[in-house]
């Protein structure tokens, strides 16, 4: 059934965009000195944050739709050990991306990326993944995992037609550049190679890529070091561009900007980027952090050693983007390293260092999402701190929840790191973060990608390497569930068996000294005592089971059942691993809105980039913001927008905003729980 939605227009908003058309949708309202860098000396030391208002915006120029939507309130169901299922065998998604003993050891890699993307257009998200193998600058091409979503919770591996599986290129990110309303491809090198390029697909609409010639992204042209990409709209003209990320943890690069012409060709707009420096970029998101309506860009970095890690935030100001990550508090954290107590963390900030001069943080995941509730985005990074040792360990940022703040008195607006006030334990090993609400109580959770090298010095399984999965309370605090969540096969007798060891070195009857630990020794999987474990290629069986080490994580709603399951990333350092896909047991138990939101390619790009639904509940502010990719290597999730309602009762509202500056209330009546609705610009429900 088809709901006509009545546009609630006023004067004021039409003006606003009417200046903003060609400007990003929307129109700065941050001081002039916004580049300024915040006083937050009495800020550090803060256990709790006073309430902000928020500057209005153009929803706020609209009489919400006060009915009630059609529902019955019930009582949420918590969270009940173990609630995530391995699928990972059964679903079918390690097809291509494991082989169980290689003919040959294979170089060290680390290209577990991974992103859900509907390629085909039947409304089912697919898999898209690097296989684990490629390592071109030692002669093992990149090849690449596609698998097509059967509806039936079960996956194909459709990489050869796809024309993907043998494309050379690093990361791939999925957005619709010309508006004919399937998801093309950008393919991002992020290294030399010969007679090589990144460049853009086109998807014919079943699924199938064609690169296309002259795309703007030529040899020569553009540098070889992508690492991050993401698809906007950053000039409002309904037509996606794109922002890339460059050099990763091993060169110093300026990022760059891509005006979009809607024909799968782009001309470089980078020098819109105000003052890029080069810096490795590690992480990268989009986020209206201001309010204004158009797109900023949060950019993580790695590490201290280049620019003492600063981290940058540019500020779409209309005209081309400003770097106010200084100015917001979020380039670096006077605050240091929380696992020692040589930085009296929480009270003593970096001696004789002002904002701008702190040590930054080596980032990787990066996400943006409204943590609290509050209709403001907060940034969630998370980081590798490596605790004591010189200076710059010692003030380097651990994993950070930076909470948006809004603006003070002079207009601007400013973040603060609360995780250690919010209950993140510190893990030397963070690597990809990912928001969302897993169990639909309407709070935003968190999954934390881990490296496991870190963990032999330390004897809390909150240190070790455990895929992690913070769960958030009322509060707003958090709950570490990661070991018990079903996430991570803790198998206690295996795990304690993997002593430490050196060469010449006695181990237990049957094991060797093999890779620092003592283990069976194999030529086959055959030789290996239980059916969890496989003969890893340097001659060890080794538990598949387990998520230590996971790298990327991704969320997205695979079986349609209303809840988010989530696709893991399984790094490896030679040898090759799988990826991992577990099923979420415990969402769909609690209600749930669900929305697919798409533009029109006129007024509003397809994908509708940038677009925003809020469910307005008491004094709640439930928000879900549309991009295309996050985080470390361009980890893409579900595009469809989930809102748990927990036990709130049926009395809210729900908004969309559109990159346009259009906003709509939906009728009640047109509001189903429980049902993924399509949201067509500008007043459509199916």
């Amino acid at each position: 059934m088809t709901h006509p939605v009545a546009l609630l227009r006023s004067s004021a908003l039409t003006v606003l965009v009417a200046l903003a058309l060609g400007c990003g949708g929307g129109t700065a309202t941050t001081a002039a000195d916004d580049t300024a860098a915040p006083d937050l000396t009495e800020d550090v030391a803060e256990d709790s944050l006073a309430a902000q208002d928020t500057v209005a915006d153009a929803a706020d120029t609209f009489v919400p739709d006060t009915a009630p939507p059609v529902c019955t309130a019930r009582a949420a169901v918590a969270p009940e050990a173990p609630f995530f299922t391995d699928v990972s065998a059964v679903s079918g998604i390690r097809a291509g991306n494991y082989e169980e003993h290689p003919a040959k050891t294979i170089p060290i890699n680390d290209h577990s990326r991974i992103a859900w993307a509907d390629l085909d257009g039947d409304g089912w998200d697919d898999v898209v993944g690097h296989s684990l193998y490629p390592n071109p600058e030692a002669g093992i091409p990149f090849t690449h995992v596609v698998l097509r979503n059967n509806g039936d919770g079960t996956f194909s591996d459709v990489a050869e037609a796809s024309g993907l599986r043998d494309v050379q290129a690093a990361i791939f990110v999925f957005g619709d550049v010309d508006n004919d309303g399937d998801q093309d491809l950008f393919a991002g090198l992020d290294v030399p190679l010969a007679n090589q390029s990144s460049a853009i697909y086109l998807n014919d609409g079943t699924g199938v890529f064609t690169r296309v010639p002259g795309s703007g992204f030529a040899a020569g042209a553009v540098l070889p070091y992508a690492s991050n990409a993401m698809f906007l709209d950053y000039d409002g003209d309904a037509v996606l561009d794109l922002f890339v990320g460059q050099g990763h943890t091993s060169y110093a690069v300026r990022d760059a900007l891509f005006r979009g012409h809607g024909d799968g060709t782009f001309t470089d707009v980078s020098a819109l980027l105000q003052g890029r420096v080069a810096q490795p970029t590690n992480g990268t998101v989009t986020c209206d952090y201001d309010n204004d309506g158009d797109l900023d860009l949060v950019v993580g970095t790695y590490g201290v050693s280049s620019r003492l890690g600063a981290n940058q935030l540019w500020r779409n100001d209309g005209a081309g983007f400003v770097d106010v990550g200084v100015a917001t508090g979020f380039a670096s954290q006077a605050t240091g390293n929380r696992w020692i107590s040589a930085t009296d963390y929480g009270v003593a900030m970096e001696p004789g260092k002002q904002p701008g001069e702190y040590i930054g943080s080596n980032s990787f995941g990066v996400d943006c999402g409204d943590l609290d509730n509050d209709g403001l985005l907060d940034i969630a990074m998370g980081t590798i701190s490596h605790p004591g040792g010189d200076y710059s360990r010692t003030w380097s940022d651990p994993t950070q929840l930076l909470i948006n703040r809004g603006p003070g008195s002079d207009g601007r607006y400013t973040f603060l790191d609360r995780a250690a006030a919010l209950g993140i334990p510190f893990n030397e090993g963070d690597l990809d973060l990912a928001l969302a609400d897993f169990d639909n109580d309407g709070l935003l959770d968190i999954a934390i990608g881990r490296e496991n090298k870190y963990e032999s010095a330390y004897d809390d399984p909150e240190q070790k390497g455990w895929l992690g999965l913070m769960h958030q309370l009322g509060d707003h605090s958090f709950e570490s569930l990661g070991t018990v969540s079903g996430l991570n096969a803790v198998d206690a007798s295996y795990v304690a068996s993997l002593t430490e060891c050196a060469e010449g070195d006695t181990c237990p009857e049957g094991e060797a000294c093999l890779s620092s630990r003592c283990r069976t020794p194999c030529t086959t999987s055959a030789d290996c005592t239980s059916p969890e474990e496989v003969c890893h290629t340097l001659g060890f069986c080794r538990l598949l089971a387990t998520t230590k080490r996971a790298q990327n994580v991704a969320w997205a709603d695979y079986d349609h059942d209303g809840d988010l399951d989530l696709l893991v990333g399984g790094r490896d350092l030679g040898g090759g691993r799988p990826n991992f896909l577990f099923r979420n047991d415990i969402g769909h138990e609690n209600r749930w809105l669900g929305f697919r939101l798409v533009g029109d390619g006129v007024h509003v790009n397809r994908d509708a980039i940038g677009a925003r639904i809020t469910v307005r509940a008491g004094d709640e502010q439930i928000l879900r913001e549309i991009r295309s990719s996050r985080g470390l290597s361009s980890t893409a999730d579900t595009r469809a927008a989930y809102v748990g309602l927990g036990d709130r009762d049926c009395g809210y509202t729900v908004e969309v905003r559109w990159p346009d500056g259009t906003t709509v209330t939906l009728p009640a009546g047109a509001v189903v729980e429980e049902q993924l609705l399509t949201v067509t610009y500008p007043d459509t429900i199916e």
